[in-house]
Formats: C-alpha cells, sequence, structure tokens
C-alpha cells in the first residue's frame, strides 16, 4: 500500500515510514499537548507538496479568524481549505454536520483531511446515539479514500473507552508535564496499521516551526563484532598501561572527584584522535565552548585550531535546557555530519536535570552507548558523582556496569601532601595495568608518573 510522509521532523522515523493510504488516525492527548498544531502542520505540509488539503475546525471562531491564527506558524500554507462548524450545532445536530461535511468532501476530493476537535461532535446525544453516530461517520469516512486525521481532548483512560479507537487504524497520543523549567512533552503510538513502528515513549517540542519530534534513541545490537584494533587517548604511558590503548568502538566511564583532570583527560582523548585524521565530538553540559577553549589552551591543547579545520565539534548545552530526546538525536546528527570517530559526554550528572527516575538515566546512556558503537564511534563519558576519599568500589560510580572501560581518578593523601592517582578498574578484553599509578597535571597536560608503591 502507498506510505505518505507525514511532513512533521521526526514522526515518519516512530511510525515506521509514514502513514498509509487510506487511514484515519486519532490524535489524542491533554490540553495544550498540541494535538491541532500536529494536525494542520502535516496538512500544511502535504499542501505544499501538491496534495489537496482540507481542515474541518469545529469551534466557535470564524474561518478568518482561524486562519488570523495559524498564519503565526511559519508552517502555514495559503492553500489549506478550512471548513468551519459551530460547536453548538454539532452538539446537538452531528446528521446535519455530516451531510454538509460529507457534499463538501465529494466536490473538493481532498487527499488529507483533519477533523478537529472529534469529541464535541453529538455531545448531547445519549451514549448509545452518539456510537451510531460514530460509526456512520467511520463509514463515511472510508468513502473518501483519503488521510484523516482525527483529535480529541482525552485521557488515555477516555481513548481505551471510546468508540472511536475501535474505528480507526491509529491513535497517536500527545500529553504534557508543566514543569519549574518549562513544559516535557511526550509522544507515543498506542495503536497503528503497521508493525514496524517505534513504540514507548518519545519527546517532542513546539515552536514557531510547529513540532519537532525526537524520536527515543533503541539500543539495537552492533551489526559488526568489535575488532581488536586499539586507539591511542594521547597521553603518555596510559597505552602502556592499558597494553595498547583503548578499544576502538568501545566506552569510557572516567569516575572522579573535583579537581582530579577528568575533563582533561576527555580533551586529550579528542585533540589527538583529531591530530592523527579522526574527527571527534565534545557534548558539554557544563563548560561552554569558550571555557573549553580556555582551559585547553592553558594546558598546550590546540583545541581552537582544531575547530576551525573542522576536526572538532563542540555541542553545548546548559543543564537546564537539556531535552534527552533532542540531545541524543542532534548528537546521532553530529556525528554523520562530521563523521566523528570520537565523542566526549562531560559530564553525565547533566542527564540528572532530564530524569527524575535514576534508571531511566541509566538507559538513556546505555542507549547512546550503543549508539556510538552501531554508528563506529569510541566513546569516553565523564563522571563527577563520587565523595572525595571514598572506597574503590565500583558499585558507587554510576553507569560503571555499562561501560567497557573504567577509570578512576582519586586524590590520595601521601605523608604531607596531596597526589592525583589513577586506577584502572576495568578494560574488557585487556590485561590491564591493576596497580594505583601516579600522575601530574602541568602547562603541557597530563603526565603519567609512578606506580604508588614507589613514590
Amino acid at each position: 500500500m502507498e506510505t505518505r510522509s507525514t511532513g512533521i521532523p521526526g514522526f515518519d522515523e516512530i511510525l515506521g515510514g509514514g502513514i498509509v493510504v487510506p487511514s484515519t488516525i486519532l490524535i489524542a492527548g491533554n490540553p495544550g499537548s498540541g494535538r491541532t498544531i500536529m494536525g494542520v502542520q502535516s496538512l500544511c505540509e502535504a499542501a505544499r507538496n501538491g496534495e489537496n488539503v482540507l481542515y474541518v475546525c469545529i469551534s466557535t471562531k470564524s474561518e478568518s479568524s482561524v486562519r488570523e491564527n495559524l498564519a503565526s506558524y511559519d508552517f502555514y500554507e495559503e492553500s489549506l481549505n478550512i471548513r468551519t462548524f459551530s460547536v453548538s450545532s454539532v452538539e446537538r445536530d452531528p446528521l446535519t454536520m455530516l451531510v454538509e461535511l460529507g457534499n463538501f468532501v465529494a466536490s473538493l476530493k481532498p487527499d488529507r483531511i483533519l477533523i478537529d476537535p472529534v469529541t464535541p461532535i453529538g455531545f448531547g446525544f445519549p451514549e448509545a446515539e452518539r456510537r451510531r453516530f460514530m460509526y456512520s461517520l467511520n463509514a463515511a469516512i472510508g468513502e473518501w479514500n483519503a488521510i484523516v486525521y482525527l483529535t480529541g481532548t482525552m485521557s488515555q483512560t477516555d481513548v481505551c473507552r471510546s468508540v472511536v479507537s475501535d474505528t480507526v487504524e491509529g491513535i497517536v497520543y500527545l500529553s504534557q508535564d508543566i514543569q519549574r523549567r518549562g513544559n516535557h512533552r511526550i509522544i507515543k503510538i498506542m495503536k497503528m496499521n503497521r508493525p514496524d513502528y517505534i513504540d514507548g515513549e518519545h519527546t517532542f517540542d513546539i515552536s514557531n516551526n510547529g513540532i519537532v519530534i525526537y524520536p527515543r534513541i533503541t539500543a539495537k545490537d552492533a551489526e559488526e563484532p568489535a575488532g581488536s584494533e586499539r586507539v591511542d587517548v594521547g597521553i603518555n604511558r596510559f597505552k602502556e598501561l592499558s597494553r595498547g590503548g583503548l578499544f576502538k568502538h568501545s566506552s569510557t566511564l572516567i569516575a572522579g572527584n573535583t579537581g582530579t583532570g577528568k575533563t582533561l583527560f576527555g580533551l586529550h582523548f579528542i585533540v589527538h584522535g583529531a591530530m592523527i585524521g579522526e574527527p571527534g565530538v565534545i557534548s558539554s553540559f557544563e563548560d561552554s565552548p569558550a571555557e573549553l577553549r580556555r582551559y585547553a589552551a592553558s594546558l598546550g591543547l590546540g583545541l581552537e585550531e582544531l575547530e576551525q579545520q573542522g576536526m572538532i565539534k563542540i555541542m553545548y548545552t546548559p543543564p537546564s535546557d537539556i531535552n534527552a530526546g533532542r540531545h541524543a538525536n542532534e548528537l546521532r546528527e553530529c556525528i554523520e555530519k562530521t563523521g566523528a570517530k570520537r565523542i566526549l559526554l562531560d559530564e553525565i550528572s547533566g542527564f540528572d536535570y532530564a530524569f527524575g527516575d535514576p534508571i531511566a538515566k541509566s538507559e538513556h546512556i546505555a542507549s547512546l552507548i550503543r549508539l556510538f558503537k552501531n554508528m563506529g564511534v569510541t566513546s569516553m563519558l565523564i563522571s563527577g558523582n563520587r565523595a572525595a576519599g571514598s572506597n574503590v568500589l565500583t558499585s558507587e560510580i554510576p553507569l560503571s556496569p555499562q561501560a567497557d572501560v573504567l577509570i578512576l581518578l582519586k586524590h590520595v593523601e601521601i605523608g604531607k601532601e596531596i597526589k592525583k592517582t589513577m586506577s584502572i578498574l576495568k578494560m574488557h578484553g585487556s590485561d590491564h595495568e591493576k596497580r594505583l599509578i601516579g600522575y601530574e597535571i602541568d602547562s603541557e597536560g597530563i603526565h603519567i608518573g609512578e606506580f604508588l608503591k614507589d613514590m
């Protein structure tokens, strides 16, 4: 069967490719969740591509008023056909509305139709009569041979109880949670007439440009097994201590308390890769690009020059602005655009702002790690969620089970001095150094020194 694009960024992806023609899709959700915007945006994008479209608006407003409101969005298309019906009339006499609409559709022959909203139609009828009308509406829709969107202000419970759910091929549910830092918007597919849609929750944004959906990152298995090729992080002696460097496409977690040089370790990894022809991406939640450039320059790392050469790309997202779905999709697009082979996430505690549930956070980062592997990228993640002086136990380090390599940076008091120490706690597939190692930081970066017992 023919499939057509929704015209909404990210929507076709979660639907498994688009919408089958003909079909009827219910767009349900709570007030203000974006149901009307989604439907009208899809109509306008279709109109721009040559389709004949019809917006059936059940409202107290006139057509000119409806157009004036829609014109504030960048996606608005003047060729959009609009037919308005009074809410009060469709509540009392939906049959007249159905006849008028049927005649209008027969003359216009639209390819795509939006009825917004469907919930007030026949509202004044007893439930049994209203159900019979909905079946009549469904029969009429079946003769239109078009993609038909129906919107409804419904809770998920209402959707399950509604007769409309039995008559449509697909159900899309939108919701919003109004939080202190803004609205958290979720879209999920409750029902669809194709098996390859992406289930679960996806996030989306609404702006003057309309709706943009960010499909959730799924942790699919890598297509190719991991090889034995290694990559160098650009720090003296690390290759020796790791018995050859990090495995290509592996994930490394650098954990440690404040001031141990975690970010610097990551910068060495990215800058060295760029210097040998491997483009890199830095995703920072705390340090701005200017701060990272200044920090790298003070330690002899030519970050800014490599940026100008297009070998390094910095993505800065303040923690308060993090939308996990949007961030993940931006990362994927950046990797594809730059051809990145290395990526640094600094630091993963920034996801605390996006996830109230630590399990959801862990699942998201695990999915990101799998995404990086599938895209052929070697990743390094920074974690500062560790109290100074705590025992060296991997269970205390967030996300340590998901990483292939775990390196702990720690301050240790030796005599009357505070020394920086490094421990390679795990490295899958490599007989790495097990002893505690001292290191120093100077104007030229990190320098690994002697084993602790020799200090």
